[in-house]
């Protein structure tokens, strides 16, 4: 019985970390889903529409990611973090309810977790895409260091 309490520790600590680590995909798997349905509906058959949900989430994260490390403007960069981090928080704050509603019964403390719980993941998804920067071109080896004039 007790191995079965610390594997069980241990998968939710997991499944924990994964909700971390997963967060900033929120919106791509939101749009891959989306365009699932939509061909779906549209008559376009099982295996086309999964292919192109999952070419659709492929697309947005490689483009919102490619467009938030070559924009500069803070206004833009800021729009890019907020249109990734807002699906993450609504995510987290979802998971959070839905795990912690096993232990406690629904009302304040419950709905206060989940608030507090979907910040959190949202905030992690936004260190995440912003820890994203373009890496400045190595140095040749062997080439002298640049001179600065004054």
């Amino acid at each position: 019985m007790t191995i079965f309490l610390v594997l069980g520790l241990f998968a939710g600590l997991y499944l924990l970390w994964l909700l971390f680590r997963l967060a900033v995909y929120a919106l791509p798997v939101a749009a891959g889903i989306s365009v699932a349905f939509w061909m779906r509906d549209h008559d376009y058959g099982y295996l086309a529409a999964a292919l192109g949900g999952f070419a659709a989430g492929a697309v947005v994260l490689v483009v919102g990611q490619f467009l938030f490390t070559v924009i500069r403007s803070p206004i833009v960069r800021l729009a890019i973090a907020l249109l990734f981090a807002i699906p993450a928080g609504i995510a987290g704050y979802h998971a959070v309810q839905g795990v912690i509603g096993f232990a406690i019964d629904p009302g304040m403390l419950l709905s206060t977790l989940s608030w507090i719980g979907g910040f959190i993941i949202a905030v992690t998804a936004w260190i995440r895409l912003t820890s994203l920067e373009i890496s400045q071109p190595a140095q040749a080896a062997g080439a002298p260091p640049a001179m600065t004039t004054r």
